[in-house]
Order: structure tokens, then sequence, then C-alpha cells
């Protein structure tokens, strides 16, 4: 399927070089840095979301802890399946001696809130852009606004308590009691709301940095973001979402964009938030790595 979709891409691109030759891209350095700084600001910002929902639901790290966790964890989404980024930090939280049932519910509530901020910037970004292309594609997808209904009946915690609970008593296991409140979960989505706006200006910048694009479309390009990362995030097949991404966010692109373009700028954000994200995992590991020979030479004590 990945490579289906390359080749469908890249057979896009053949077919309009002249046309990429042609397009006006020239690189703004200053752009660029900012669009990697508030882009990598955006993991921060998701990091604070999980973190919330850890001290929640009684199972929190020290935050320095939790960095190095999820960052880890990240490494795990470029493995086929996708099980592996909810897997690593899972055993990491129990190796701590947090209950498992806890960091179940976490890691559900961080998935679900993820995806229904992402799903709930995309809707807005179809219907408040008024590119006249994906304006129509917005009014054209009238009706799916309904399916956030019974998303957010499952992030009710008492909703969610008894469901969890049955199954839990069909395994003949002890009953869980949820501690947070509906209010800390909507708080959450917030955050997680936060984090994808601030990704998707930061993409936005990104794209204007290669390429010249109004600064009207820069909610589309947040929705455009928030969109192809998700589906390529659930396409279990593809590690990372290779190829899902990219073909998402070309067909969204294309709306704004000439096709040829949105192929080239989709493969550069591809390199660009690989880079961003290894480069970050590699920060956090060399501070750790840092961290720990001060405490073994007794500068300071644990955080």
């Amino acid at each position: 399927m990945v490579a289906v979709i390359f080749f469908f891409l890249g057979r896009m691109l053949w077919e309009n070089w002249i046309q990429v030759k042609e397009a006006s891209f020239a690189f703004e350095p200053f752009r660029f840095i900012g669009s990697t700084l508030l882009f990598s600001l955006c993991y921060f910002i998701q990091i604070g979301a999980w973190y919330l929902i850890t001290v929640k639901l009684g199972i929190a790290l020290s935050f320095s802890e939790t960095l190095k966790t999820w960052f880890s964890s990240q490494l795990g989404k470029y493995l086929p399946g996708k099980v592996w980024l909810l897997l690593s930090r899972f055993y990491f939280y129990e190796s701590k001696g947090k209950s498992k049932k806890a960091i179940s519910v976490a890691l559900y509530f961080e998935t679900v809130t993820m995806v229904t901020a992402a799903a709930l910037l995309f809707w807005a970004s179809l219907f408040l852009f008024r590119g006249a292309d994906a304006y129509r594609l917005g009014r054209e997808s009238r009706g799916w606004e309904l399916l956030f209904i019974p998303v957010f009946i499952l992030l009710h915690p008492r909703i969610l308590e008894k469901l969890f609970n049955r199954v839990l008593r069909w395994l003949g296991k002890d009953p869980v009691v949820l501690s947070l409140s509906y209010r800390d979960v909507l708080w959450i989505l917030f955050v997680c709301l936060v984090s994808w706006m601030a990704g998707g200006i930061g993409f936005y910048l990104f794209v204007d940095s290669v390429f010249p694009v109004p600064a009207g479309s820069v909610l589309y390009l947040m929705g455009a973001l928030a969109c192809s990362s998700v589906l390529g995030l659930i396409a279990l097949f593809a590690p990372g979402g290779l190829g899902v991404r990219e073909g998402v966010l070309v067909y969204l692109l294309t709306f704004t964009l000439p096709g040829s373009v949105a192929v080239v700028l989709s493969i550069l954000t591809r390199l660009w938030m690989t880079l961003i994200e290894i480069g970050l995992i590699g920060v956090i590991y060399l501070i750790d790595r840092f961290q720990n020979g001060m405490r073994r030479k007794g500068f300071y004590g644990s955080l």
C-alpha cells in the first residue's frame, strides 16, 4: 500500500515536472527557523497534556522522566503495527510500579483527546477558511460533525468507567475508579487542540519558507496537517504513517496549491518533521546522559 501511494505521487511529480521547475520556490531562513522552533514547541505542549492525564490518574512520574519516556516511546511509531508506541510507554510506567489499569486508561485518554482535537481543528478549518475549493470540500462534508457526539460521550469519565469495569468484571478483575472529572478531560482536550494549532502554524511557516502562500490559508494548512498526521498515525500498516500522511496531505493541499507543488511540499514536510522529532529525541537523550553523569559525580540530587 505504501509503495502504491508513493508510486502515484512520483508519477504526479514526473508528469508535472515542468510545472515544478517553473514554481516560485524560494528559501526564507528566518521563517524556516521560526517554523522549526514552533513545531518543536507543539511536542512539549502534547507532553504537557500527557502529564496532566497521569497526574489526574495518580501515575505521574517526575517531569524529566515523563519527557524521556514520552520521546523514547515515539520511536515505536516507526515500527510496523504502531502498537510499540503504546507498549513501550506502558512497560516503562509499569516498571515504576504504576497501575496497569490506570496506564491503559491514560493511554486511551491521550489517544482519543489528540485524535478528537485534530478532527475538531480540521473540521473548523474547512468551514472557516474561505478558499473556494476548500470551502466547497467543507460544504460537501456536512453531517460528519455528528460523529463528534459519540466521541464526546466516550470521553466522559463516568461512562468510560462503567464500560471499563464491565470488561474487568467479565475478565474477573477488580473494578477501577477514574479520578478525572469531565472538566479535566475537556481541559486536556483544549491543551491537545493548542498543541495541534502550534504545530499547524509551524507547518504554515515552513511551507511559506519554501513556497509563498497567502496568510489567509494558515487555518486550512493547520487542519490539513492535523488530518494527515492522524490518518497516518492510525494506519497500522504504515510505519510512521509513511506514504499515508504524504498522500492525504497532497490531496488536501491541492485545494489551495498546484498538485505538483503539493507533492514536493509533502515530501519536504516529511523530512522536516522527521528531523525535528529525531533531533528532539537526541537532545533529550543527551540531557539525560549529562544529568546521570552529574548525579554519579554528586553535583546535584535527583529531579
